[in-house]
């Protein structure tokens, strides 16, 4: 009896440490947000100008999604992330490379894409997010071509040049200078005129403000942020961490390396997460790992966000039957859990615990969503424990505290 109680004292000493130690863990984790049901987000960056193919694939995609409901009648809804304009390279040829220039989105030349667009505007089923104004920084492309660089010569002899996911990976951010590694950020007041014509452009093209953003390639610091929060923007989305540079290498620097759904920066802006990466084009994703990460977000009463992006969709004939095949595979199998087909903006109301949400394109309402309160957050809750921290899970099968959480997630915890 004696030997009982004391190590029973000394399992309680012992979790208490444990609290104690990682107490702002424990914390932070538990006032995350925390869905009844499951909100899925589609997000596909990198559309806009381009080709009529590309129009003709992105109806297929969004007539693929149609075919697809959530539990309140919505059916799936794309969240692209758009570039809305590109360098007018037969113009700063001609002019000789003195300055830049370039074509917006609405240039006759990319007639068919747009139309494509704004149909699915209209129709519901694709609500448009400002990824940047283009996805390069157009005067150090100049630069690069009164330099004679290689890596540039295609843009400058192409008059139908806009495919900038073939760029150099360094020249494809917006908001940094990559002519030259490490990457530079751009000045603040360039960086201000490049977000404020951004959303100008971006309510002319689509007749609503973007609320939400995504940088070209992840590279963004505090002055992105501010220009983007004295333009209307309140929540960025993320891969869960935010670079600011590329290294001398080409690596990414984070300088914010851990973000999760629903934090904010120093402005009130939000941030969101991709957590379900489904980029086959690449060959390292499948409908399958995708499933899995989507499971995991469900479990853990998480946002599933989906990043796909648009050379999945318009490459040849053959990756873009597999993309859009996997992708309708997915939503089907999806179907097994409450779905709640979102946009990006929506999601960022529905952390926030917006009542009704709504299509700003559109006009159209749609049911808030629940957050778990109380016990009921304690399974999900112990599953981003799990996920999240393998050594504390080591810890609580030292400490024993890995067999009562282990029957409350057997007992309570989602399939």
């Amino acid at each position: 009896m004696i030997l009982a109680t004391w190590l029973l004292t000394g399992w309680l000493l012992g979790v208490s440490a444990l609290f104690l130690w990682k107490r702002r863990l424990f914390l932070a984790t538990w006032r995350e947000p925390y869905f009844s049901d499951l909100p899925l987000v589609i997000e596909s960056d990198d559309w806009g100008p381009g080709d009529e193919s590309d129009g003709a694939r992105l109806t297929a995609l969004l007539t693929m999604l149609a075919r697809h409901r959530d539990r309140t009648g919505r059916t799936a809804v794309l969240t692209p992330n758009m570039v809305l304009a590109v360098p007018d390279a037969p113009r700063i040829v001609h002019e000789k490379g003195e300055r830049y220039h370039r074509r917006f989105l609405d240039d006759l030349q990319f007639r068919k894409i747009h139309e494509a667009i704004r149909h699915g505007i209209r129709n519901g089923r694709l609500v448009p997010q400002l990824h940047g104004l283009e996805h390069c920084h157009g005067e150090g492309l100049v630069v690069l071509y009164r330099e004679g660089d290689p890596r540039v010569k295609k843009i400058f002899e192409s008059p139908r040049w806009w495919d900038w996911e073939r760029l150099d990976p360094p020249l494809q951010g917006h908001y940094v200078d990559g002519t030259r590694l490490p990457t530079r950020p751009l000045p603040k007041a360039q960086i201000d005129t490049l977000v404020a014509e951004a959303t100008d452009q971006f309510q002319r093209l689509f007749g609503q403000p973007s609320r939400t953003s995504v940088a070209p390639c992840y590279l963004w610091n505090d002055d992105v942020e501010a220009a983007w929060h004295r333009h209307g923007i309140t929540a960025i989305q993320t891969a869960g961490y935010r670079c600011d540079r590329r290294e001398a290498d080409g690596s990414y620097h984070q300088d914010k390396p851990l973000l999760r759904p629903g934090n904010t920066n120093h402005l009130g802006q939000r941030y969101l997460v991709r957590n379900v990466m489904y980029e086959p084009a690449d060959g390292a994703h499948t409908p399958e790992t995708a499933l899995t990460e989507i499971r995991q977000a469900w479990r853990q009463a998480l946002p599933a966000v989906i990043s796909t992006h648009r050379y999945n969709f318009t490459r040849d004939q053959a990756r873009f039957r597999t993309a859009l095949d996997g992708l309708d595979q997915i939503l089907r199998q999806a179907a097994r859990w409450p779905l709640r087909f979102l946009s990006s903006p929506e999601l960022a109301d529905a952390i926030a615990g917006t009542a009704t949400l709504e299509n700003r394109f559109t006009g159209e309402r749609f049911p808030g969503l629940t957050h778990l309160k109380g016990w009921a957050k304690i399974p999900p809750f112990l599953q981003r424990l799990r996920y999240r921290h393998p050594k504390l899970v080591l810890l609580a099968w030292v400490t024993g505290l890995a067999l009562p959480a282990w029957a409350i997630l057997w007992t309570g915890g989602r399939r």
